[in-house]
């Protein structure tokens, strides 16, 4: 009978502190090379997500959704393109995710490797991102998060053009963070 109750019985809800993204003072970008020489850029709008912290272990973890349909660049074919079926997909897959693995707070001010998994046109895949150091008391807060990393784009479904547009895709985030107030604590994000 007592065995019967523990398997029947709620798991502890872990102690939390959320942080949501701020939309509007963080960013994500990416770049590729072009013909092995000129590298094109473009930053994606809106930038969404939190980072949540176990209060119990101090352990935090980051969510982060790219929005590919407000992809942006200084030419407009360039963007009409990396939105196209033939690189982001932006119809079929309006959005990149990553989800990083528990990661020490004090990565945030030291820098370090980011392990987690990133689906991007729809193929999830583990990635290692570089998180840089911060040289603020409040990284995210006080200052933006800075990550970036290579992502190979074939990896990801993206093999088109591939003579003439490099395999390394790099992505960078810029990040700040807001309170979450306890009205929105339950929401999911």
């Amino acid at each position: 009978m007592a065995l019967l109750s523990t398997m029947s019985a709620k798991p502890v809800a872990a102690r939390e502190a959320r942080w949501r993204i701020d939309p509007v003072a963080s960013a994500a970008s990416f770049s590729v090379r072009v013909l092995l020489v000129r590298k094109v850029q473009g930053e994606f709008h809106p930038l969404q997500g939190f980072v949540h912290r176990d209060l119990d272990t101090g352990m935090a973890d980051v969510e982060v959704r790219i929005d590919t349909r407000g992809l942006r660049m200084e030419n407009a074919g360039h963007a009409e393109w990396a939105r196209s079926d033939e690189f982001f997909d932006s119809v079929n897959h309006p959005s990149i995710h990553f989800q990083s693995a528990p990661f020490a707070l004090d990565l945030l001010r030291r820098g370090g490797l980011l392990s987690g998994i990133l689906t991007l046109r729809g193929v999830v895949g583990a990635v290692q991102l570089d998180l840089l150091p911060s040289d603020c008391a409040r990284p995210g807060f006080d200052c933006p998060v800075r990550v970036e990393g290579d992502v190979v784009r074939s990896d990801f479904g993206m093999g088109a053009r591939r003579y003439a547009v490099s395999d390394k895709v790099k992505l960078s985030l810029a990040i700040r963070v807001q309170d979450v107030s306890d009205a929105d604590a339950g929401a999911a994000p």
